[in-house]
């Protein structure tokens, strides 16, 4: 990837005015085992579903501002909840994962699920958090499972599925031997590169600590948000009609599935804790003039011609 990069970029990025991206990303993901790969996926849909909230409320913003409506008392939904369960420190699901790969031999799947119940679910018979994100029944803690309410639902994650293992992420002693010794450059130059990417930087003088997949998850998640809020974002949503290729065949399920994991019902949540019904000037009007048939044509005119929609309107409900 640095590679290609490095080939296809200008000379000098202080002459770039303006670029262009584009982002495909995995959807929403719920199977019937999910992993360590299915909650970096879902914890990054649910990263840009806070972005596309704000997007969506900043639209609402302007909208508003333009037709002069007091919208402070409209109140959106935030997820920054579920984001502060999965990552913050010291409490949060990646952290305490995290915290668990650095006890070495002594850390397990088992300790950081029984950890995780410890500090979300305190009471002896407690079964939801207190901010209602985390859950798992006393047979789904039996089992190391435990669950997370996203905004597309909830999902069950298994712990002893190689949370730790693949949190890690270690290369073989062997393999870095093979690597560091090996008589190609495009070889040094790879394992270079990821080792970096997956080194802490210290203090001269002191070995590199590594760092784990999810402390590189994050720092990458949040350099891509950042990036997004500097942009000009366009959204587009794919929808499959069905699963078995075939024209003019709509399976309502799926497609509602699909609606939800991919935040546009959010979306529509977010429209509606506002103004969910918008006409423009001329065609409220003209659709709500014929209310009033006895009202003269003096004082409300029939025709447009010559006039202000929005003055006509205001005249219309002042009548």
């Amino acid at each position: 990837v640095q590679e290609v990069n490095n080939c296809i970029k200008w000379e000098n990025d202080s002459d770039i005015r303006s670029s262009a991206g584009v982002l495909d990303i995995f959807g929403f993901e719920s199977f019937a085992v999910n992993s360590f790969e299915q909650l970096c996926i879902n914890f990054t849909n649910e990263a840009l579903q806070q972005q596309f909230n704000k997007f969506i409320f900043k639209l609402e913003q302007e909208e508003y501002d333009r037709e002069s409506i007091d919208w402070a008392f409209i109140s959106f939904p935030d997820n920054q909840d579920c984001l502060d369960t999965i990552q913050a420190r010291p409490k949060g699901i990646l952290a305490m994962l995290d915290d668990e790969c650095k006890l070495g031999q002594r850390g397990s799947d088992k300790n950081w699920a029984k950890r995780l119940n410890e500090t979300y679910l305190p009471d002896k018979n407690q079964t939801v958090s207190a901010n209602t994100r985390y859950s798992a029944s006393k047979m789904q803690q039996a089992k190391g499972i435990f669950c997370v309410r996203h905004f597309a639902g909830q999902v069950a994650y298994t712990a002893e599925t190689g949370f730790l293992e693949k949190n890690r992420d270690e290369i073989p002693l062997t393999a870095k031997s093979l690597f560091e010794e090996d008589s190609s450059d495009l070889i040094k130059e790879i394992y270079d590169v990821q080792l970096g990417a997956s080194e802490e930087k210290t203090d001269s003088g002191k070995p590199a600590k590594a760092k784990t997949v999810s402390q590189q998850f994050k720092a990458q998640l949040s350099s891509l948000i950042e990036m997004i809020e500097t942009t000009d974002p366009h959204y587009i949503r794919c929808l499959k009609p069905n699963d078995a290729a075939k024209p003019k065949l709509m399976t309502r399920k799926r497609l509602t599935e699909q609606l939800r994991y991919g935040g546009v019902l959010e979306a529509v949540r977010v429209a509606r804790m506002g103004y969910p019904v918008r006409l423009d000037h001329a065609g409220f009007f003209k659709r709500y003039r014929m209310l009033l048939p006895s009202v003269a044509e003096d004082v409300l005119p029939w025709s447009m011609e010559d006039e202000d929609p929005q003055n006509l309107c205001v005249k219309f409900l002042d009548v």
